[in-house]
Formats: structure tokens, C-alpha cells, sequence
């Protein structure tokens, strides 16, 4: 029953971070700074795709990803297409590892130590289909703000 409603809740969620980032005016206002803003919501993006592609897509599906964290906050002027390819691979990737995930899967310990202690595998996933959904809320006000 958690595998669907992950499903669920992450294909509703990464298809509408693609909707934000296709919504906005211009390829500059996604990359606009306002006062009081720490990050833009190309930045926003680009670290929702890289948080999930390495936790769900390289540690529970064994891809080939390689993170870099700090790119995902200091890279600048991204093309909105690029963004939108990497929220469509993320996209996949997820749902793919998730819809093989058992009840029993979900019950194992997550294989890395995140927050500097051991978990379950469907705890984590909740924790990032709620991280997901916290910077999407901050996408969509950037978006609004920078209008």
C-alpha cells in the first residue's frame, strides 16, 4: 500500500514541479534572486532532481549517478529545457525504483545513514516525497514573487 501511495504522490508532485518551471514568463525569472530569496527556483530544481536521483535513483536502484550538491546551488542559467529533461529522467527513475519496491522492502533499513541514524526505507521515501513537496511550495511563491 505505500509503494502506490508513494507512486502516486511522487508522480503527482514531479509533474507539477515540471508545470512550475514550464509556467514561468521567461528563462531569467527562474534564475532571479529577490530580497529575502536564498535560491532561485532553477537552483530549487536542479537540487530536487539531484536529492531524489541519488537517494531513490543510485542508492535503491543502483544507477550510475553521481551527485554534486554544491553545483546543484551554485549553477546558474541552466537552459528551462535542460531542467525540464532532468525533472522528466527523475521522474522516471523514481517511479521505476519504487514500483519494485515490496512491503518488505519498505521495512528494510535504508542502506545509507541519513540525519546520523538508521531508518526504514519507506520512512526515507515519505521524508523525500516531503522534501519534494516543501521546495515545490517555494517554486511555486518564487514563481508568483517574480512575476
Amino acid at each position: 500500500m505505500l509503494t502506490e501511495t508513494l507512486i502516486n504522490l511522487f508522480e503527482r508532485d514531479l509533474s507539477k514541479l515540471e508545470e512550475e518551471i514550464a509556467a514561468y514568463g521567461t528563462e531569467e525569472a527562474l534564475w532571479r534572486i529577490p530580497e529575502g530569496i536564498s535560491n532561485p527556483a532553477g537552483n530549487l530544481c536542479l537540487h530536487l532532481c539531484g536529492n531524489l536521483q541519488h537517494f531513490v535513483g543510485k542508492v535503491l536502484g543502483n544507477t550510475d549517478y553521481v551527485r554534486n550538491r554544491d553545483l546543484e546551488f551554485s549553477a546558474r542559467n541552466v537552459p528551462r529545457q535542460d531542467l525540464l529533461e532532468q525533472v522528466g529522467a527523475t521522474r522516471r527513475i523514481v517511479l521505476t525504483v519504487i514500483s519494485g519496491l515490496s512491503n518488505a522492502d519498505m521495512e528494510k533499513i535504508y542502506p545509507e545513514i541519513v540525519f546520523g541514524r538508521e531508518m526504514a526505507t519507506g520512512h526515507f521515501l515519505v521524508h523525500l516525497q516531503g522534501h519534494l513537496n516543501y521546495h515545490l511550495g517555494q517554486i511555486n511563491y518564487h514563481r508568483r514573487l517574480t512575476k
